[in-house]
């Protein structure tokens, strides 16, 4: 299920796009902002954990849909964004050379086939994240993300270690860190953990629910806290 944000400044635009999202089947809660200042605040705490985000260009008040969308991107950059405009071809080299997880560009006024298809896509390319794939000799695995318990990086080999097993593949941690959503942090620089897999934290320990300890090396440690606490409170 799909959470959205749209962020537009025009009330009428608004209530017609958040009325067509939620009548998707796929769509579990839209999130309407008129102000992009207060979609970037929630962000930055933490609040809220979007899929994508319909972001309109231009608002009245003379700010910049485009900056918005970099600092989001930034902070979180699996977070898809759409961009919503009237102008056909004002924005397009803002856009192009804007850091962005880029899904897709509407126009207004709204047409719900097209707005159907960004949907299809935000969808597909969700359940793609929600699954790790990788290959051993040759032959693919595909893991659900909430099954891996950690990673672990020794000799030049990364160490999946799920709740059904542990795989190892050549690669290095950054390169598959980069593969993963933002649950998985790192605690020490040859340790990832899946956030949803703690259970507690403990001195210099992380405990995850399946009895297993992994270090927090001094470096992460006040890093580790803060994102374990910012991930409880979404999940209360």
């Amino acid at each position: 299920m799909l959470k959205l944000a749209v962020c537009d400044d025009n009330p009428l635009f608004l209530q017609e796009i958040t009325e067509v999202l939620e009548m998707d089947r796929r769509v579990e809660k839209v999130f309407v902002y008129e102000n992009p200042q207060n979609l970037l605040k929630q962000i930055e705490k933490s609040e809220k954990d979007f899929d994508a985000i319909f972001m309109d260009i231009e608002f009245e008040q003379g700010e910049n849909g485009i900056q918005y969308v970099k600092e989001i991107f930034r902070m979180v950059p699996e977070i898809q964004m759409i961009y919503v405009t009237g102008y056909h071809d004002k924005y397009i080299q803002q856009i192009f050379f804007a850091d962005a997880n880029l899904a897709g560009y509407l126009m207004k006024p709204l047409d719900k086939e097209i707005l159907e298809q960004y949907l299809d896509k935000i969808h597909e390319k969700k359940n793609l994240r929600s699954v790790f794939t990788f290959s051993v000799r040759g032959k693919t695995h595909m893991i659900p993300m909430d099954c891996i318990l950690y990673l672990e990086s020794n000799n030049h080999r990364v160490f999946i270690h799920t709740e059904n097993g542990t795989y190892s593949i050549y690669d290095k941690l950054s390169n598959i860190h980069k593969k993963l959503p933002s649950t998985f942090i790192q605690c020490h620089k040859s340790f990832l953990v899946n956030l949803n897999r703690v259970k507690h934290i403990e001195g210099n320990e992380i405990f995850l629910s399946d009895g297993l300890k992994v270090p927090i090396s001094k470096v992460h440690q006040e890093r580790v806290r803060k994102s374990f606490f910012l991930y409880l409170g979404k999940t209360i």
